[in-house]
């Protein structure tokens, strides 16, 4: 998936207690969970190389955005929205190709 909506009223109301470097981990996070449409991996090391997180200060920002906005399960590190968007996503395309 290599677009989605940005809906700036629900993104502000959800966001307004991050920090300026917290909101670019986050929205790295998001961009990485919809390119791969799937949850993120549990290995924070590999998910924190992927963002380009580099010292501790973003470290310390990519917990606590992964602590604030994703469900951890066995699988991955979930995000109902994004869960959401790649569905109705998936769900559009399938009908463009059976039309």
């Amino acid at each position: 998936m290599y677009y989605y909506q940005h809906h700036i009223g629900d993104y502000r109301k959800d966001t307004q207690h991050l920090t300026l470097l917290e909101h670019g981990v986050y929205r790295q996070l998001l961009d990485l969970y919809y390119t791969q449409e799937k949850p993120l991996s549990l290995d924070h090391t590999h998910n924190m190389r992927l963002i380009c997180v580099r010292n501790a200060d973003a470290q310390e920002a990519y917990q606590n955005v992964i602590k604030d906005f994703f469900i951890e399960t066995d699988d991955g590190f979930y995000h109902k929205r994004c869960d959401d968007e790649i569905k109705k996503f998936s769900d559009k395309s399938k009908k463009s190709s059976i039309a």
